[in-house]
């Protein structure tokens, strides 16, 4: 992971798993690093955007920018019908998602497999 200058960039992977979005945020997810995100997400196919699982097992920091992001996200997945959740999340970045609420919209799952079966049930009751 690189360095530049006081703050760590952020590494946005993602790939799409029988119609659902996978994507794993490595590093910090800050005021800068935000716009990578959000491009990444808008340039997921759109049948790909209802279903997103967000890994985030290596996402050292976030921030209200980060936060904003994840809600634009999250809203579009509904909007078609689908969801949004949180994968392995670190307990220092999870408590920001219980304190502000975000985890009853954005449900948080400790394995991919158990928020493959959430974003499935998503896509089900949007038929």
């Amino acid at each position: 992971m690189s360095e530049t200058g006081l703050h760590r960039m952020l590494d946005v992977n993602a790939w799409v798993d029988a119609g659902r979005s996978v994507v794993e945020l490595v590093g910090e997810l800050d005021m800068y690093s935000a716009v990578r995100l959000r491009e990444v997400l808008d340039a997921l196919p759109k049948d790909a955007q209802r279903r997103v699982a967000l890994e985030m097992s290596r996402l050292d920091f976030l921030d209200s920018s980060g936060i904003g992001v994840l809600i634009r996200a999250m809203k579009r997945a509904k909007m078609l019908g689908g969801g949004l959740c949180l994968v392995a999340v670190q307990e220092r970045v999870l408590k920001t998602f219980r304190i502000t609420g975000l985890v009853r919209v954005m449900p948080a799952f400790p394995v991919l497999d158990e928020a493959f079966a959430w974003l499935d049930a998503q896509h089900v009751h949007a038929r």
